[in-house]
């Protein structure tokens, strides 16, 4: 099965959102999806789904447009679920209702339902009323009702939400297992490392296109990754002349490529990053949390470390 889309732009009055996003994915992918808040993450999934009008472009699933019409609406929801919302859980009925309930609705077979609950982890609780979940009881009931649709393209807005590291690991193995199945998942996200454990590519959204995209299959390059304090990384910019795409992360990470530089040249500037104080070196290629500071230049950890103080009186 293939989902393509095609030229799409999406526009609310006089505002663009999305501008000519085009993609292809066949079966057996799982997608990451990235960008800040409020840059169009949702708005793609909506107007795949045609929840949303489209200023214009095409969506297709194996080769077949699917328009805007009221039939090609209703065969559309046949091949793709959209993660469900909590607020759209019914209070009153049980965890097992609803997983039966999407079952029913997509596949029309609820013999697997019993196996989804116990592959979540959820026999404890599951026949109890919704009204008595804890948040992340009721997103782990989401992820279930979606597997239960067993459609073969499934769409996931911060799956991950209000889980704890355990089950933030368990529902990512089940993505993997999903994905051996044949289905074409997407998953928006910004929990960036974790994306990087199963997805195949990573789309970036900014400025209303996908900018770049992360593919996971191709030769990855190595760095020197330094994190640092911002004088400490003056001072061996100063000291070195490092490659020219080296990259300096506004959370203060120094990423020196390796790929052009002899074994002569590594050990050179590894020895003056090592007349540092206070620094941390890892060595290998960037990942998503990177590549998102970089394209974005934004700061997504803390990482004073307490440090300052004592690298300027080092100096």
């Amino acid at each position: 099965m293939t989902l393509e889309v095609k030229n799409l732009n999406v526009a609310y009055g006089e505002r663009e959102i999305l501008n000519d996003i085009s993609f292809k994915l066949t079966d057996g992918q799982i997608i990451g999806l990235v960008a800040p808040n409020g840059t169009g993450k949702t708005t793609l999934f909506n107007a795949i789904m045609r929840f949303i009008p489209v200023k214009s472009g095409q969506i297709f699933v194996d080769d077949k447009e699917y328009t805007s019409s009221d039939k090609d609406i209703l065969k559309l929801h046949q091949l793709i679920t959209f993660f469900p919302d909590q607020s759209d859980l019914h209070e009153n009925f049980s965890g097992t209702e609803h997983i039966e309930m999407y079952a029913e609705m997509w596949s029309g077979d609820k013999g697997n339902v019993r196996s989804i609950i116990n592959q979540l982890d959820m026999g404890d609780y599951v026949d109890r009323k919704v009204s008595t979940y804890s948040l992340g009881m009721r997103q782990r009931l989401c992820f279930a009702m979606i597997i239960a649709s067993d459609t073969p393209i499934m769409f996931m807005d911060e799956v991950m939400n209000s889980l704890d590291p355990e089950n933030v690991s368990l529902v990512s193995n089940i993505l993997i297992e999903l994905r051996t199945q044949g289905k074409i998942i997407i998953v928006a996200s910004h929990l960036l490392d974790n994306l990087d454990e199963y997805a195949n590519k990573v789309f970036f959204l900014k400025e209303r296109q996908v900018h770049f995209i992360f593919d996971h299959e191709d030769e990855k390059k190595d760095y020197f990754k330094l994190l640092c304090t911002e004088q400490q990384a003056k001072q061996l910019q100063e000291t070195v002349s490092l490659p020219n795409k080296t990259i300096h992360l506004g959370n203060n990470i120094l990423c020196i490529p390796l790929d052009k530089l002899s074994e002569a040249e590594q050990l050179g500037i590894y020895k003056q990053l090592r007349h540092l104080k206070n620094v941390e070196i890892t060595v290998g290629p960037l990942g998503t949390s990177e590549y998102y500071s970089h394209l974005y230049g934004l700061d997504i950890h803390s990482y004073d470390r307490g440090h300052e103080d004592e690298a300027a009186v080092s100096k």
